[in-house]
This record gives structure tokens, C-alpha cells and sequence, in this order.
């Protein structure tokens, strides 16, 4: 990060999380939080989704590795063009995953769910 002259730390605190609407290339249903960095840029940068309803990320890739902390909800991934959601991986509050850059990958939340 860049921070300004004199300062030591960057926080965001849950309760003032700067939400904003998806944007429209993922699907509804869900809220998004740039909380450091730029997603289209290659440094690296942090984001935070709030997913409040069933949702489902079609196959797709990033130009850089994913991290993911799965906050409260649950999560299911699975690689490929054709997985199917009996073949993903499903994760929980406190777990953490790391999708690897250019990988196709899908996502499959059924509750609410922050990540």
C-alpha cells in the first residue's frame, strides 16, 4: 500500500465495510468491498463479497492467485469447464484457499455468506 505522509495503518471495521453493488458482469444477489488495492490491477488488493441469497459463479479465471477467507457462511468450488457441484470443495467459517491464477474455476454459495 501507499500510505499517506504519516500515516502507520489502514482499517476498515466490519460494521463500516463499504458495500456496494456487485458489478454487473457476476451475478445478482450479491455485494461487493474493495477494502485495499484495485481487482483489474496487478498489485495485490483485497476484496470482500456479501452474498445474502443462493448463488452460483460460472466457470471462470483470474489474472492472479485468489485468496479467500471464508468469514461466516459456506462456499463450494470446484475446477473446470464442466464440474458439476457434487465434485466441489466445500469451505466454512475460518477456512482459507488460495485458487490458483488462470485455473477455471465455478462457485457455488447456497446461504448467506461473506467472503
Amino acid at each position: 500500500m501507499n500510505f499517506p505522509e504519516g500515516e502507520v495503518q489502514h482499517v476498515i471495521r466490519a460494521n463500516a465495510t463499504p458495500w456496494k453493488p456487485c458489478p454487473p458482469n457476476l451475478p445478482s444477489g450479491c455485494e461487493m468491498a474493495i477494502l485495499d488495492g484495485h481487482p483489474k490491477k496487478e498489485d495485490l488488493c483485497t476484496v470482500r463479497f456479501n452474498v445474502k441469497e443462493k448463488f452460483f459463479m460460472p466457470a471462470h479465471t483470474h489474472h492472479k492467485d485468489e485468496r479467500v477467507a471464508v468469514i461466516t457462511g459456506k462456499v463450494a468450488v470446484g475446477f473446470g469447464e464442466n464440474v458439476n457441484r457434487e465434485e466441489a470443495t466445500e469451505f466454512g467459517p475460518g477456512d482459507y484457499y488460495v485458487n490458483a491464477r488462470k485455473v477455471i474455476h465455478k462457485v457455488w454459495i447456497k446461504e448467506p455468506t461473506v467472503i
